[in-house]
């Protein structure tokens, strides 16, 4: 299969954060033959006005939307035959007089960091550097991961990294990319190509690096990073493949095997909803078993000690209730009933059972977690109990508005933070499950991208230490999935990132993967996000709840709001090259879907819902709502809502 990578430039240094660009592009032919084509364009990123939806105050409805264009700015391109970086130098030594070397006993994840290095750099450089065990000595070297060339300032620094950190350090004439752990050095490597090189891993498909007349790795250098967060995973599609989770520091363990890309917080059995599967009981919505009986008990310490043994790389075992709806309840009988009763919440009798099965399982399995859901009716802490130290409660948001941040005083999200302030007073260990997509349309605008920030950062403060966020996992997005994925990452990892650096991250993303026409796609984001006080979007909201129409009321003037999305859309599609052209026509899929439900025409709307089922086809996204395949003979005589 022949991979197109897109590449940008941009002028690196030492002591210069990167700025964004726009630029494209390599492509390897079957016989390995690499051809590169570089445009450069600096950019001073102007501020788009943002535009929010108002409610009218009168009978009389105002039609608020205008067409804007984006403010221009000054751009200077280059461009040349040949490497993106002219010259790469690391303590003012040419990079291509340097040998890449690990220990001959690394493992599989460190091999494939030295190999990676190895690939990008050359991609980047032409320079054509290898990477070899460390069996003999080389006159300048690049060591990744725990070497025996390792000097007490490596060791020294790397004492001082938890949670899988890194640390870039050059010392006594070699340059270390490494980590107290091997998973740590593969995020040294990963952050040294991004943070230094000017590589941009945006998807699975979809690389670039950026252009550069000098990189300059400097003498002094000394970067170490650690995680907040212990376990950071985005459940979308793309993000699946483990050697671009690895890229963007994604370590969650749903739908993918790490294996060779670094650690990961490996389950004993299931994720979630295990009760069922453990106890022998139905699993049936809003059937849960009796967490009183004993034989319940026999039958679940019994399984979850199974699982353990059969699974001795496993960092967490999950005892968590059956699914539910909002009605759902725990067991009713007498003895369950009255622990809820004395601790205010259903979570009572659930986090007793929990924490007895930690109690039995500590001592044989120390490392071990056992993780609980405090989900729909277990939301609420209890009074009394506290979770055990081996004990995660991963509290779910399913019930809250994603329109506006959870800091917020927005009404729907209340309750949710009264809980996190409960739990995070007496969890060591909380986890949050929290949403990202809209579940009843996958392909429906969700314009969440400004609060995912906000939301990531209120978790954090809130001493929680592992997230998980669920997005479309069934197929690619149509909407802004892999944007989404990004910069969840980005601030999973750095939670501590300001709101400039995430804007950024967003524009450089936007330049990077769409192309020229970059800048339309970031007004009608703008356009989108800001909802107003008294505007909420939840999980399984229609597109005229999710999609903000800026005042219009009116059929027709949402039609003629829609129109000017569609021609922004329009306008980044005729700026993108052949190389973006596909990313900006697959996320348009969610602008020409709400505009065939809004304007449907029995006599029109079937040819242009035939063409959008064939982007969709064509794109590979499979599911167009949870757990709904895309038809393999759909009715086009009908909206796609209606299959």
């Amino acid at each position: 299969m022949v991979m197109k990578k897109a590449f940008l430039s941009m002028i690196l240094s030492a002591v210069i954060l990167l700025s964004s660009c726009t630029g494209q592009v390599s492509e390897t032919a079957d016989d390995g033959t690499v051809t590169l084509d570089v445009t450069r364009i600096l950019t001073e990123t102007s501020e788009i006005t943002e535009e929010t939806e108002t409610e009218a105050d009168t009978e009389t409805e105002t039609y608020a939307g205008t067409e804007t264009e984006p403010e221009e700015t000054e751009e200077t391109e280059l461009k040349w035959e040949g490497s993106h970086v002219k010259k790469m130098t690391v303590a003012g030594v040419d990079i291509s007089e340097y040998t890449i070397v690990y220990a001959p006993d690394g493992d599989k994840t460190i091999r494939n960091a030295a190999s990676d290095l190895a690939k990008y750099i050359n991609g980047a450089t032409g320079a054509g550097i290898t990477a070899v065990k460390a069996e003999q000595s080389y006159p300048h070297e690049i060591c990744v991961g725990i070497t025996d060339r390792d000097t007490e300032k490596v060791k020294s620094e790397c004492k001082t990294l938890v949670n899988n950190g890194y640390a870039i350090i050059f010392d006594n004439g070699k340059l270390y990319l490494t980590g107290a752990t091997s998973t740590g050095a593969m995020y040294a490597v990963y952050a040294f190509l991004e943070d230094m090189v000017g590589w941009r891993f945006y998807s699975s498909k979809f690389e670039d690096v950026k252009y550069s007349e000098h990189v300059e790795i400097a003498s002094d250098t000394c970067v170490t990073f650690s995680p907040k967060l212990i376990n950071r995973d985005t459940f979308w599609y793309d993000t699946f493949n483990a050697e671009f989770a690895a890229k963007r520091k994604i370590n969650g363990y749903m739908n993918r095997t790490m294996f060779g890309h670094g650690e990961t917080m490996k389950y004993a059995g299931g994720f979630v909803h295990t009760l069922p599967d453990l106890a022998g009981t139905a699993r049936t919505p809003n059937v849960q078993p009796c967490l009183t009986d004993p034989a319940v008990y026999e039958k679940v310490i019994k399984r979850v000690r199974k699982l353990l043994h059969d699974n001795p790389d496993a960092k967490i075992v999950s005892v968590s209730q059956n699914d539910s709806y909002a009605d759902g309840l725990g067991c009713q009988c007498e003895n369950c009933k009255k622990i809820d009763e004395e601790e205010g919440t259903p979570m009572g009798s659930l986090l007793t059972f929990v924490n007895k099965i930690a109690d039995d399982i500590k001592d044989d399995y120390p490392d071990v977690y056992v993780d609980t859901l405090a989900y729909r009716y277990t939301r609420k802490a209890p009074k009394n109990i506290k979770p055990r130290d081996n004990v995660i409660i991963r509290l779910c948001s399913i019930e809250c508005c994603f329109a506006h941040p959870l800091e917020s005083d927005c009404r729907t999200n209340l309750s949710f933070k009264q809980d996190i302030k409960e739990w995070s007073a007496i969890c060591k260990n909380l986890f949050i499950w929290d949403y990202t997509t809209d579940f009843m349309h996958y392909v429906i605008p969700y314009p969440n991208l400004k609060v995912l920030y906000d939301n990531v950062r209120f978790f954090v403060d809130h001493n929680v230490i592992g997230l998980f966020e669920q997005g479309n996992g069934q197929g690619y997005s149509g909407e802004f999935g892999e944007l989404r994925a990004y910069l969840l990452s980005k601030v999973m990892w750095d939670p501590d990132m300001s709101r400039e650096d995430y804007d950024a991250a967003m524009n450089d993303f936007l330049k990077g993967y769409y192309g020229d026409g970059w800048k339309y796609i970031r007004e009608y984001i703008d356009r989108t996000s800001d909802k107003p006080a008294n505007k909420h979007m939840q999980l399984y909201d229609p597109y005229d709840k999710t999609l903000v129409f800026e005042g219009a009321k009116t059929k027709a003037n949402k039609s003629k709001v829609l129109e000017e999305y569609e021609a922004l859309w329009q306008k980044a599609y005729d700026a993108a090259d052949d190389i973006h052209k596909p990313n900006v026509e697959k996320s348009s899929i969610q602008v020409r879907y709400v505009s065939l439900l809004l304007k449907w025409d029995k006599n029109t709307s079937g040819e242009k819902l035939k063409d959008l089922y064939g982007l969709m086809v064509k794109y590979e996204l499979g599911f167009y709502r949870e757990n709904v395949r895309l038809p393999a003979s759909p009715d086009f005589n009908n909206p796609l809502s209606t299959w």
